[in-house]
């Protein structure tokens, strides 16, 4: 019996995480906080609201995702010079040392998720996602639901 589309990704996102959970305990950080690192480290000063944005997560849990790595001390919280109202965040050294090894642990789950695909196949699946991940925010943005 075929599933309902929302099933399969409700069963993508939940097993998702659970990897990324698994491979990111050794570093003492889980699944979500690793995305957290990689945007920050990869954009290093970048406002909360704008990481929130780009991430497209509420920026309430954005606040407390940063707040909790920086009591882990993988980033850091400046004051933005241009708005004091705002923070820049800032990978720490500890961020930047295990930065290399999270992405070779996202790359080794990528390509195991992506086994038996032709590179054809994969790059249209990615395609095809990033196509409904549109169609989903101009709902969301439309009020359409």
């Amino acid at each position: 019996m075929k599933r309902p589309l929302p099933v399969y990704f409700s069963i993508i996102y939940r097993h998702g995480r659970v990897m990324h959970d698994k491979a990111m305990k050794q570093f003492g950080i889980t699944g979500q906080q690793m995305g957290y690192i990689r945007w920050i480290g990869e954009n290093p000063g970048i406002s909360q609201e704008d990481l929130a944005r780009r991430m497209q997560i509420d920026k309430g849990a954005v606040a407390k995702a940063v707040g909790n790595l920086v009591e882990k001390g993988f980033v850091e919280r400046r004051k933005n010079p241009d708005d004091r109202r705002a923070y820049c965040l800032f990978p720490t050294e500890k961020a930047r040392n295990i930065r290399s090894r999270i992405e070779q642990c996202a790359r080794r789950i990528e390509g195991e998720l992506f086994d038996g695909l032709t590179p054809e196949e994969t790059e249209l699946f990615e395609n095809l996602l990033g196509r409904v991940t549109e169609n989903m925010m101009r709902m969301l943005e439309g009020g359409k639901l």
